[in-house]
């Protein structure tokens, strides 16, 4: 049954693209609601009954080409489902939503499911592999000079990362038998010298630690997520819910080695930086592509904390910030979408007066915004909650409000565009179905906070309780941050020009291949004085 989450897509994907626009809307709509359904079946008999495993020819588990829901991977599937669903809603009366456009577009979300469920090495590099070939495209779509320079940045980065996963892979295989992340894991601790994982272990963290764009692999995110001329819902898809393949990959592969190698505090620090040099760099852009880009490299940062910070609850909020930035982040990409239509342009600093000209685009980004700041009530604000429960160090505490001041000191220079006074006074026309899909998915940001106590408990099966006095201190902690980012921001950032010039700093291709490998070499130093 597994199976179907991969193959379904691609099948349908290659019909439509054969029967062309006559009956390929509708097939893809209905196509897209029966998807949704079935996965929700799915995550039922997983919540209900325990983990789903298909074993390809009916060989062995451990030794078969295997596809494996649990819990998380299950959620992984639900979510990426339920936000394609609102892709397609989005991009059905736009100008690129043609036969190629939808055929690769439902390719790349067969190969999404095929990373979430697959667990075989093998397979998830060739998943891994396919997907860098279909995102390129995808990029490239508009065949524009800067999408083809961009598309083929991220391409060669990707393969050359992943790369290191088929070595590593390789030596797993040499020294286990074994490809199957769940066999691998019960093996390991049979080692009896761990210091034979350092190697694999470096190789194989490289190629997760690229596909996330934690520090300093993040180099080339900007590029893929914030090209130009990419349609709005490519980089919705890409920072919104192909970026998580990598999170996800980089929870499996800690999971399988973590009887032998434990790396929580050297990522803690990784995702510490992640986030605070995500900040920076989306402080210094006047594109709002490229700012919203270089904000999913400080939330992918704030998630990486959140897994490594060696708690439950934290690791189960990191899993939630995954949906909540999932959700806030796709509504904002897909409204800068609308914005830069209907305002000819993708300049932070001549959008102005968004709530007049655009209400319910404006609404819908408002929303996102709450949601991705942590403001009380919103969905950011739950899984930003977990997380700091998941620790009584106060230095912890002080880092994660230090993160949380940079997304609330950023979002003050986004939410600019929000007020003002407009060049036009005409208001705006948006297309209707795009703009009610933002807003929509904006309003759920909101719903997913309300009822975040409910839906940690429905999901993870977390009982989640929420001391109020501790979730009002923490709101009064929001309030004053949002302040002082305010004062901040108009007092000083707004009129410097330092961090523009930090902002338009970016490296080469072969400067992200060096710094690919003394990444590689770091994580080696480290793990040989460890071990």
């Amino acid at each position: 049954m597994l199976g179907i989450f991969v193959l379904a897509p691609i099948l349908i994907g290659t019909i439509a693209y054969i029967i062309r626009d006559t009956w390929a809307k509708p097939l893809l709509f209905l196509f897209q609601f029966s998807y949704v359904a079935f996965a929700f079946s799915q995550f039922l008999s997983v919540k209900a009954n325990g983990p789903i495993i298909w074993n390809t020819g009916g060989y062995t588990d451990g030794l078969a080409l295997s596809l494996f829901a649990d819990s998380l991977s299950i959620f992984m599937v639900l979510m990426t489902s339920f936000i394609y669903l609102a892709f397609l809603i989005f991009a059905v009366n736009a100008d690129y939503f043609h036969s190629k456009f939808y055929f690769m577009f439902l390719v790349l979300e067969g190969l999404i499911m095929g990373l979430f469920l697959s667990s075989d090495l093998f397979n998830i590099f060739v998943f891994s592999e396919v997907s860098t070939v279909v995102v390129s495209i995808l990029i490239m779509l508009n065949k524009e000079k800067q999408a083809i320079y961009d598309g083929m940045i991220y391409f060669f980065v990707n393969v050359i990362g992943s790369s290191f996963l088929l070595f590593g892979a390789g030596m797993i295989y040499r020294t286990f038998g074994l490809l199957d992340i769940r066999a691998v894991s019960a093996a390991m601790p049979m080692l009896e010298e761990p210091q034979a994982m350092i190697l694999p272990y470096a190789m194989m963290i490289v190629t997760v630690s690229n596909k996330t764009a934690v520090m300093p692999l993040f180099s080339w995110l900007p590029k893929a997520h914030g090209t130009p001329s990419a349609p709005p819902v490519i980089s919705a898809v890409l920072s919104g819910l192909y970026i998580k393949s990598g999170v996800y990959l980089f929870i499996r592969f800690n999971q399988m080695f973590a009887p032998v190698i434990d790396m929580q505090s050297f990522f803690f620090w990784v995702g510490f930086f992640t986030s605070v040099m995500g900040v920076i760099m989306a402080l210094g852009q006047r594109d709002i592509k490229l700012f919203l880009a270089y904000s999913t490299v400080s939330q992918v940062g704030l998630i990486v904390v959140g897994l490594s910070m060696g708690s439950n609850v934290a690791y189960w909020g990191a899993v939630y910030h995954i949906f909540n930035h999932a959700l806030f982040k796709s509504t904002l990409f897909l409204t800068s979408g609308l914005i830069e239509k209907e305002y000819k342009t993708r300049n932070i600093h001549e959008i102005r007066g968004l709530f007049r000209r655009m209400p319910w685009v404006g609404a819908a980004t408002a929303f996102a915004v709450l949601g991705i700041t942590g403001a009380p009530f919103f969905n950011g604000s739950i899984s930003k909650y977990m997380i700091a429960n998941g620790t009584k160090d106060t230095g912890i505490t002080l880092l994660l409000n230090i993160i949380n001041l940079g997304t609330i000191l950023s979002y003050v220079k986004y939410s600019a565009m929000l007020f003002g006074k407009s060049r036009e006074e005409q208001p705006g026309k948006p297309e209707r179905i795009a703009a009610a899909t933002a807003f929509v998915l904006g309003v759920i940001s909101l719903f997913t906070g309300l009822f975040g106590e409910f839906l940690t408990e429905f999901f993870f099966g977390i009982e989640l309780q929420v001391d109020t006095a501790e979730y009002i201190k923490k709101s009064l902690v929001y309030v004053f941050m949002l302040i002082a980012g305010v004062a901040f921001y108009k007092g000083l950032l707004k009129r410097d020009r330092i961090l523009e010039r930090i902002g338009t700093t970016e490296l080469t291709f072969n400067g992200i291949i060096t710094v690919m490998t003394g990444y590689f070499i770091t994580i080696l130093v480290f793990l040989s004085s460890v071990l």
